[in-house]
């Protein structure tokens, strides 16, 4: 069986020193990553942040706590200590879908010793990870994601659908069952299986919300879970027919597609089992085969129609209403143009037409229209597919 990973040293300074630049010249601005830096150079915490806010570049200044930091990891990993402060926890409540989640907040230490593992195991990640999973991976985004589907229902493979939904995916992964399948994968590097043995073991009881590296192993076994479900056929008349068109990997969110009721019903039925024996892993009950004609694929913020057409998701083009009218209204603060700024690229990516027609309106007649004009002519395309997308999500 082919292994990955067997050349990577994770102890080596060299092979350190570029994952760790890369988490931290995206994070120096934040207090806790310039306080940490600050303790490997001749900077003060308060300087590195000016200088990170100001765009000016730090890799020159920062080139030797790069380097005192990499020896201290090796360090660690060589003595097989890493030393790490336990991990704290906090509950934060999902502003859109209102679900309570624990975030574990780990030391800085910690999250570059994670980017250290993700990076060193990045020969594993590309051979495992599929075309149609889409997060948390660089380059696969939400709306790559729905276009994907938008693909699918043109070509006429999304007849009917099912989505997915794993209970508490991360809180069941366990240490346990992460190092069996690693060990199956890039068991001839044993300081790697150790190294990462040695991060799972701060994160407790199942995977750590919010760890870098629980977001890639999620998506490793997820792989999976795609390979297996996308390889299950049936013998009909002597012909090989294939259970699942289609299939999307959302992180623990899952959606399939298929041309046929029944082959899709076998597919999902095989797919609870796998996961259960492979993974410990629980599907909500909750989960029905629609057809598409009947109800919008709504996925990632967006909904798909069976037209193929995208619409926003009716609940996310409420929140983004209301923002509108706070603008509209004279409402200056940062936190409310960010949220607008961030909620037209929704709009923008659906291709409403409306929205579209009033811009170019715009460009030709050279003035500026309302944010109030955008959001009514919005909402009269919207509207009734809102209403409708509501009643089949009920």
């Amino acid at each position: 069986m082919k292994t990955y990973c067997r050349s990577v040293d994770p102890s080596d300074v060299k092979t350190i020193e570029p994952f760790l630049w890369e988490a931290l010249s995206s994070k120096l601005n934040r207090k806790d990553y310039s306080a940490f830096a600050s303790r490997y150079c001749d900077l003060d915490a308060r300087e590195i942040r000016k200088r990170a806010h100001e765009g000016l570049g730090l890799y020159k200044e920062m080139e030797q706590a790069l380097h005192r930091i990499a020896q201290d990891i090796s360090l660690r990993i060589r003595n097989r200590d890493l030393d790490l402060q336990e991990v704290r926890y906090s509950v934060r409540t999902d502003g859109l879908s209102k679900k309570t989640r624990i975030i574990g907040i780990e030391s800085v230490m910690q999250q570059l010793m994670e980017h250290v593992a993700v990076g060193c195991m990045k020969d594993l990640w590309d051979a495992k990870y599929e075309y149609h999973q889409y997060a948390s991976l660089k380059g696969k985004g939400q709306l790559k994601g729905v276009k994907a589907i938008q693909k699918w229902t043109k070509a006429g493979k999304t007849k009917y659908f099912v989505k997915l939904d794993i209970r508490k995916c991360f809180q069941s992964l366990s240490r346990e069952t992460a190092m069996k399948w690693l060990r199956r994968d890039i068991g001839k590097n044993k300081l790697m299986l150790w190294y990462v043995d040695s991060l799972l073991s701060m994160h407790g009881d199942g995977l750590i919300i919010g760890s870098l590296l629980s977001q890639f192993l999620c998506n490793y076994f997820m792989s999976y879970a795609y390979r297996y479900v996308m390889g299950l056929h049936k013998e009909r008349r002597g012909k090989t027919v294939q259970l699942c068109s289609c299939a999307l990997f959302y992180m623990d969110d899952i959606l399939l597609c298929g041309t046929d009721r029944r082959n899709l019903l076998m597919a999902v039925r095989k797919l609870i089992r796998f996961m259960k024996a492979s993974f410990s892993l629980d599907v909500k009950p909750d989960w029905h085969i629609r057809k598409h004609t009947d109800c919008g694929i709504d996925m990632m913020g967006y909904v798909v129609t069976a037209r193929g057409r995208i619409r926003i998701r009716p609940r996310v083009f409420i929140r983004a209403r209301r923002a509108f009218m706070r603008s509209a209204a004279g409402d200056d603060r940062m936190k409310i143009q960010r949220r607008v700024s961030a909620y037209y690229g929704f709009f923008k990516a659906a291709g409403i037409r409306q929205l579209r027609r009033v811009k170019e309106a715009e460009a030709e007649k050279g003035t500026v229209i309302s944010i109030q004009a955008i959001q009514k002519k919005a909402s009269i395309l919207t509207a009734q597919e809102a209403r409708r997308d509501l009643l089949c999500s009920a």
